[in-house]
């Protein structure tokens, strides 16, 4: 099976993982809560690649979208070509990270034939296997497109979402798990 849920900020990734590994010590069979948690990120995913602006995200354009350069005769910027040339080929420019469709279907779908969706008794993987998402979504150099994430537990200091429901999802998270395990050791759990 494939790596469990990485957000790529290790204190976050941490605390879910303790939260999984604590959560297993009490109680064999997890997919319960896990089968909530995946929902609430596939919500949380819906909210990223419904965005009618930015966000928080880089600008289309590149690494340099306020360059200055030449199209058509005009002086104007990366930004502005960057976005003319998008709103030609898929007639909107919002959401950012939404073109084709495939990457935002198999993020906010888990019946998308590109979603990695498996919740297991004590296992939860959840992703993409659309091929170009890691560009996006790499802590790797930079040489063509800005960094912006897709993937992550909770919005933290160090992510772009504020988002209340991507934001909170480490606390989210451990109520669900915490709640079920408290069910299922008072034998309260169905």
């Amino acid at each position: 099976m494939s790596e469990p849920i990485i957000s790529f900020i290790p204190e976050n990734d941490e605390k879910i993982r303790k939260l999984f590994d604590d959560a297993k010590k009490g109680v064999s069979d997890l997919r319960i809560p896990f089968g909530l948690i995946a929902n609430n990120w596939y919500k949380g995913n819906r909210k990223i690649f419904s965005l009618k602006g930015p966000g928080l995200y880089p600008i289309l354009g590149g690494l340099k979208p306020k360059e200055l350069i030449m199209y058509k005769g005009a002086r104007t910027t990366r930004n502005e070509v960057a976005e003319v040339l998008k709103a030609e080929e898929v007639n909107f420019i919002y959401p950012l990270l939404k073109r084709s469709g495939k990457l935002a279907d198999s993020l906010t779908s888990k019946n998308d034939g590109q979603a990695v969706n498996f919740v297991g008794r004590q296992e939860l993987v959840l992703g993409t296997k659309v091929p170009y998402g890691i560009y996006h979504q790499s802590d790797k150099a930079r040489k063509k497109i800005p960094q912006r994430k897709f993937v992550f537990i909770d919005g933290g200091d160090k992510e772009v979402s504020k988002d209340a429901i991507i934001a909170g999802r480490v606390e989210n998270w451990t109520n669900i798990i915490a709640d079920y395990v408290a069910q299922v050791l008072s034998g309260d759990a169905s």
